[in-house]
């Protein structure tokens, strides 16, 4: 499956979408109500069925003729969404879904053949970089610029919007995207950081730019214009979509960030090594930073990247201790502390960085616990790591096929 993103042109014709996006919010909020009183009566949900004949019967009165607008099998998969959710309240200990102003319900989704796609052949189309194209949602024909090809059949369309008022669809093709990029035959294990974002086995760093804590002050100041305003007006209106476009550079800035950065490791490595973080015990620690840096967003596009470039993103034990064992000896310091950014190993004398250290353990435990063989540190006069040799037991070129 591939899923591609595109914005939908500003025109007159989006506001018919935004009153079906509303009443799928109405008939969201509806529905947790009723299933809220089952569930208190009964200890459960209600179940799909149930609501779904429950939905049929409300369309028959005139008081709820409007819901008959969207079409009925978006108000399904609403419904059963809503079902998955009560269930995951008893299986995963979960909280029960919340009430949302409708004006905040983001999306509805439509089976692809529900949908028709066309090419428009206007004078539009030579002026812009992509071609433009309309799409029928509801009866309605919609513009937007095509800037990835259709290249396989679309299973589903998803419509979401965002607190700008802005309105995308996500199309999901069955087609599987493979870029057959050359082999390089490197593997190599990264320690992940607040300072430093990645630090490689290989000694380079990563930074990132930490976007929220650069879009901080103008956070603060339109916040402050916002909560001075008067509450409901077309003042506090703007200034809450001048808070959300900021929060919306931010995500776009990470976003792209993370792309890259992915694109660039697949290329220069066959197999990368990471370790399996508690995040959320990080965010207790560090808050806003590991929030900023995104570590699991990031790992999701990259294994994304890795699966269609035929690449292997491999991940180690959680409680593997990588940062207080030299790399040389495995000699263990446990009056290593956080403060502690470079140290000396006490058995060996080797002067050690602690993110590199970290992060040449990380690739030694991998290929060692997925049988690719053995990482021998290479330290020189001075007791200074300045590279390691591989012993491969099968050749990593090949062994990456097994993992992708």
């Amino acid at each position: 499956m591939r899923n591609t993103k595109h914005k939908l042109f500003h025109d007159k014709t989006l506001k018919r979408l935004h009153d079906e996006l509303n009443i799928c919010g109405v008939v969201r909020n509806h529905f947790i109500a009723l299933s809220m009183r089952y569930y208190r009566r009964y200890g459960k949900g209600l179940s799909y069925a149930k609501m779904s004949k429950h939905l049929t019967k409300l369309k028959k009165l005139a008081k709820y003729q409007h819901w008959h607008i969207p079409y009925s099998w978006a108000l399904q998969n609403i419904l059963k969404r809503l079902a998955q959710s009560f269930r995951e309240i008893r299986t995963l200990k979960r909280g029960h879904p919340q009430f949302k102003s409708c004006k905040k319900h983001k999306g509805m989704t439509f089976r692809g053949e529900q949908v028709s796609i066309e090419k428009l052949l206007d004078a539009q189309n030579h002026e812009r970089n992509h071609p433009t194209y309309k799409i029928r949602l509801n009866g309605r024909w919609y513009r937007f610029a095509l800037h990835r090809e259709v290249k396989g059949q679309i299973k589903e369309v998803h419509v979401t919007r965002d607190a700008l008022g802005d309105v995308y669809i996500t199309l999901t093709e069955d087609y599987s995207e493979v870029i057959p990029d050359p082999k390089t035959g490197k593997a190599e294990g990264f320690d992940m950081g607040i300072k430093d974002f990645l630090t490689g086995s290989d000694g380079h760093r990563y930074t990132s730019p930490m976007f929220y804590k650069q879009n901080t002050k103008r956070l603060a100041k339109a916040q402050r214009v916002y909560s001075r305003k008067v509450k409901g007006s077309n003042n506090q209106k703007r200034e809450r979509k001048n808070i959300a476009r900021i929060h919306k550079k931010t995500e776009n800035q990470r976003t792209d960030h993370h792309w890259k950065l992915a694109i660039e490791l697949c290329q220069k490595f066959d197999i990368l090594f990471f370790e399996d973080l508690n995040l959320n015990g990080m965010k207790r620690l560090w808050g806003k930073q590991v929030s900023d840096l995104a570590f699991g967003e990031f790992i999701m596009k990259l294994k994304w990247q890795a699966k269609k470039r035929i690449r292997a993103v491999l991940k180690i034990g959680r409680w593997t201790p990588t940062t207080k064992c030299c790399c040389v000896c495995e000699h263990k310091n446990e009056t290593l502390t956080l403060a502690d950014r470079e140290w000396t190993c006490p058995k060996c004398d080797t002067h050690l960085d602690r993110d590199h250290n970290a992060a040449i353990n990380i690739l030694k435990e991998g290929v060692a616990s997925f049988g690719l063989g053995d990482v021998r540190p290479i330290v020189l006069l001075g007791n200074q790591i300045v590279g390691y040799s591989i012993e491969a037991s099968s050749s990593l070129l090949h062994s990456t096929n097994a993992f992708a």
